[in-house]
């Protein structure tokens, strides 16, 4: 039985959906039908939170728009973060994308990109390092702060002041000129086709420094504002909205702020619960392993994984680290039996989830531990959700189980104290007294639970690159 780990997607070039296990296909279909409506330049964001799989959407859609023989550029914001200028990383990925080109287009191609170097250097910070970002918002008339002229100008001795004039002067006459020349390098990659855009997507844009994010979005917007030119970001504007706050102050209206940059969001749904932990445990060669029934369960493994995946709303990435941890678990330690792996899934999320409560988890701390992971439990699940399942009052039931055994105390007993402690409904107390008969013949022990825990971190001890 050898040891795999989860693999990045593969983008098949004739069929980008080809792997596509969360049914993105549609989503690509009416985005692209959307972006290519519009003549004029638009700015997309594509929002989802961390590991919701912003990129394998973003390479999947990439593959298609050039299939149907639509020019992409993909610019990784992030990788680019380690420069000083994000106008400068911006035209860089455009310069390198033209070898791509073939003929002509990448002859004309090549003598624009000249031009633009030559333009751009109006707009970098190499050429006016105290007045740079001044200049870019004067000239495309987004000044926010009157006294912004002034204070920058105060810094800076007469003659400087006046040489940083002159390049603002020399800005204004040049930016036409800029985006003419932006203009004539999309229909270069368009073929000559005027009603083609040229789509460029940001990727990464919320793992950057937030000077370096900003400044991408006001180039992007400010400079690039050419007809058929689509920017498409994609990025978690929650997380974004935090490096933004960390540049100009937590009373900024980031959402109003976002606004000026961004035309249109589109929220990423989120995947259906069982497609993506099908796909890994296949991947992983866990799905015969899982496809068993614990004794005191009418569904398998699978089934219950799946169910407290669901239930905690674990990000595809978590997901991912979840099963890589599992895989390990189950291929080299034999510590875990049948009967225990519902609790092996729960502790594995809340090693990724909740690391304070996984690791507040010995043999002194158990009553606190228990009544802690009891309380995050009910936290997550609501007691009329999927009444026909009864995955979480079996765990419920095998964690009383640990401070209160059936064999020493009245199950009833326990039950009544659980149910007034968490106002639970009478559909959710039969669901807990019908799991305790089930649970009861095969108590856990904190001897148990620390076993576990004990093959989690074992696992955690391999490195998976």
């Amino acid at each position: 039985m050898s040891l795999k780990k989860c693999q990045q997607v593969e983008i098949d070039a004739a069929d980008p959906f080809k792997n596509d296990v969360l049914d993105r296909k549609a989503n690509i279909e009416i985005l692209t039908q959307f972006i290519t409506s519009y003549e004029q330049s638009i700015v997309l964001c594509i929002d989802a939170g961390w590991g919701q799989g912003k990129t394998t959407f973003i390479r999947m859609w990439q593959q298609y728009l050039k299939n149907q023989n639509i020019p992409t550029i993909y610019f990784n914001a992030w990788e680019s973060d380690y420069t000083d200028d994000a106008l400068i990383a911006l035209i860089g990925e455009i310069g390198l994308s033209i070898q791509e080109l073939v003929g002509e287009d990448k002859t004309t191609a090549e003598k624009i990109m000249g031009h633009l170097y030559k333009l751009a250097v109006n707009f970098t910070k190499a050429a006016a390092p105290a007045m740079v970002n001044l200049i870019i918002k004067a000239v495309c008339g987004s000044l926010t702060d009157a006294d912004e002229v002034s204070k920058a100008s105060g810094n800076l001795s007469e003659s400087l002041v006046k040489e940083q004039i002159t390049k603002y002067e020399e800005s204004r006459k040049t930016l036409g000129n800029f985006k003419g020349a932006l203009s004539e390098l999309a229909r270069c990659y368009a073929d000559g086709d005027a009603h083609k855009p040229l789509v460029i997507f940001i990727d990464e844009l919320d793992r950057c420094r937030p000077n370096f994010a900003i400044e991408v979005l006001e180039k992007a917007k400010h400079l690039f504002n050419v007809d058929n030119i689509i920017f498409v970001l994609a990025t978690d504007k929650t997380q974004l909205g935090h490096s933004i706050r960390a540049v100009y102050g937590q009373g900024l209206d980031v959402n109003g702020y976002l606004r000026r940059f961004i035309d249109f969001d589109y929220l990423l749904p989120s995947p259906v619960k069982s497609d993506y932990i099908d796909s890994l445990s296949k991947q992983l060669g866990l799905s015969e392993d899982l496809n068993i029934k614990p004794p005191y369960h009418n569904y398998t493994l699978l089934n219950i994984l799946k169910d407290i995946t669901h239930l905690y709303k674990l990000t595809l990435r978590e997901q991912e680290a979840l099963c890589n941890i599992l895989s390990i678990v189950m291929r080299t330690i034999n510590q875990v039996i049948t009967e225990e792996y519902t609790l092996l899934f729960l502790l594995i999320i809340l090693k990724l989830k909740f690391p304070d409560l996984y690791k507040s988890l010995n043999r002194d701390n158990k009553s606190n531990f228990i009544s802690d992971v009891l309380e995050n439990i009910n936290s997550q699940y609501s007691s009329d959700t999927d009444n026909d399942i009864y995955h979480f009052e079996f765990l419920e039931c095998m964690l009383l189980s640990v401070i209160r055994p059936a064999s020493q105390f009245s199950y009833e007993e326990t039950i009544d104290d659980y149910v007034r402690k968490y106002k639970l409904n009478d559909v959710k107390k039969q669901k807990l007294i019908h799991s305790f008969n089930m649970v009861k013949g095969f108590e856990i022990t904190i001897r148990d639970l620390l076993r576990i825990k004990n093959a989690i971190e074992i696992s955690s001890s391999f490195r998976l690159n």
